[in-house]
């Protein structure tokens, strides 16, 4: 079995359980933007087989990197080790990627705002994930965001892919490579549910669709 076909069952194993709660909320969600816009989403029954990411630029007005910022703005946080961390700081009406060196003494914005609050709904993201000290990324979770964000040079730059109507879970293997598991709406009236999973072998630069674990 290849190392990509060994992190895509582990990953599925995780996060199947995950997508059996979620799926209802899914619906749900769907269902509530109306027909309109269940008709416009990624309900394509077959989907595109590599998604490119875009690059994610600085807003002007927004905080700069490296600015410090207070514990008390960061939520989830991930160590890939005992030094390096990686957080989302909500500061003013934004989500910004936020990073330690030295263990959570010290946290610094580390990238651009990845998300503006109730200016840019599809591209919220409330989860965080790390492979290792250099790569990063976040995601929209059940609350409705369609991106993954990434980066894999600690922050110097990020990358941004629309993936589905929900991504729900984003896992890293165990040689580095990101598995995501994104949500669409499959039907006309919103409210089933398919499951998309895309692999990413660089840092969420490009993502590849697998049908190497199966959708809902």
């Amino acid at each position: 079995m290849s190392n990509s076909r060994r992190t895509l069952v582990r990953a599925g194993s995780v996060v199947l359980a995950i997508l059996v709660l979620s799926a209802a909320v899914v619906a749900v969600a769907l269902a509530s933007r109306g027909p309109s816009a269940a008709a416009a989403s990624l309900r394509a029954t077959t989907p595109p087989a590599t998604v490119t990411a875009s690059l994610v630029t600085r807003l002007a007005g927004t905080l700069k990197p490296g600015a410090v910022v207070a514990s008390r703005h960061l939520g989830q946080r991930v160590f890939p080790n005992a030094q390096h961390g990686f957080a989302l700081a909500d500061v003013g009406q934004g989500q910004y990627p936020a990073a330690t060196i030295d263990g959570g003494k010290t946290w610094r914005v580390a990238g651009p705002v990845l998300h503006v609050d109730a200016a840019q709904a599809p591209l919220v993201v409330q989860q965080v994930g790390t492979a290792n000290q250099h790569t990063f990324f976040a995601w929209g979770g059940p609350g409705g965001g369609q991106v993954v964000d990434a980066t894999r040079d600690a922050g110097k730059h990020w990358y941004r892919a629309i993936l589905g109507d929900v991504v729900m879970a984003v896992v890293s293997g165990p040689g580095g490579d990101l598995v995501a598991f994104a949500q669409v709406a499959a039907d006309s009236s919103g409210t089933t549910a398919a499951t998309w999973v895309y692999v990413s072998t660089d840092g969420g630069h490009h993502w590849h669709y697998s049908t190497n674990v199966g959708a809902i």
